[in-house]
């Protein structure tokens, strides 16, 4: 499944009024709180298999720097 794809998947869950998310779209754009962020973070990292550290799921603001961190996370094989 196209990463895109699966993260649209994953928003809808938690806010079913999504039309269609872009990698421009932001976690704000989606209504969603902390909790929410953390939530959905955890999900992608149980679909991909990867850790990411705490702290640097607070530099995630948008589907595009969720994407280039599943990618880098898959390259170093490791937390990240």
């Amino acid at each position: 499944m196209d990463r895109l794809v699966f993260l649209e998947k994953l928003a809808k869950s938690y806010n079913s009024s999504i039309d269609c998310i872009k990698p421009t779209t932001t976690f704000v754009d989606l209504g969603m709180d902390s909790y929410e962020v953390v939530d959905f973070i955890v999900a992608v990292e149980e679909e991909y298999t990867i850790v990411i550290d705490d702290s640097r799921i607070l530099e995630l603001k948008s589907m595009q720097d969720v994407l280039d961190m599943i990618d880098q996370c898959k390259q170093e094989e490791s937390i990240c």
